[in-house]
């Protein structure tokens, strides 16, 4: 590959997009709608812990950013440096509590500082509580105490949903029966959705060809190595 074609090929994979992440960006299914219903209807929360628990990619992410911006919360997530004790005047979310980023000393302090004060502490997990390595049994009580808000896996209108949002946020025409080609023929999953959008937008931007029903099984082919 040439140096001007490998620099023009860089330049492409790099440009940017913008990922909607506002509340009318939010696509409401069977499966998300009682975690949405509840975290839009509490703005003013009485103190709850809460749990809200979601597969990757499954927009827990996003319905938690929409309750940061109504609640004016402040975050916690690992790659912050912050001392979270002196974020403790507010509404607080804490991400990926599964990972036990934080420590298990610190996430009990957290939860009885936040139980004490009844502040709003809203805390995102891909998993169940009881798939959790917990070595503490204090923690485990505590966090048993916090209402769980679980957001099931999707169904085909909603990743359809997906798929249209997606390709929106990257300013991409489709023809309509794409859509129904891919789920019949992926996994249905939300990760699998943002992987194989990103992958057609790749394939399309390097060949300077539209996005069709070719390249879409060409990337299905590639992502499930068939």
């Amino acid at each position: 590959m040439s140096a001007d074609k490998a620099s023009t090929q860089q330049l492409v994979l790099d440009l940017p997009f913008e990922t909607a992440l506002g509340e009318d960006d939010f696509v409401v299914s069977a499966g998300n709608l009682q975690a949405y219903e509840y975290l839009m209807g509490m703005r003013e929360w009485p103190g709850a812990t809460t749990l809200l628990i979601g597969p990757e990619k499954s927009g827990k992410t996003h319905l938690a950013s929409i309750w940061v911006g109504q609640s004016g919360a402040q975050v916690l997530k690992p790659d912050m440096d912050e001392d979270w004790p002196q974020m403790m005047h507010g509404p607080l979310l804490v991400e990926d509590c599964h990972s036990l980023w934080m420590g298990e000393t610190p996430l009990f302090n957290l939860l009885n500082q936040a139980m004490r004060s009844q502040l709003p502490l809203l805390m995102t997990a891909d998993r169940p509580l009881d798939q959790w390595d917990l070595e503490t049994q204090d923690v485990r009580s505590r966090l048993r105490l916090a209402l769980n808000l679980e957001i099931s896996p999707l169904d085909d209108a909603h990743l359809a949903q997906l798929f249209v949002k997606l390709f929106d946020d990257r300013q991409i025409q489709i023809d309509p029966g794409l859509i129904p080609y891919l789920l019949s023929r992926m996994e249905r999953s939300p990760a699998h959705v943002v992987a194989l959008v990103e992958l057609m937008d790749q394939m399309s931007l390097e060949r300077h060809k539209p996005i069709s029903k070719r390249l879409a099984a060409e990337a299905l082919a590639q992502l499930y190595n068939q």
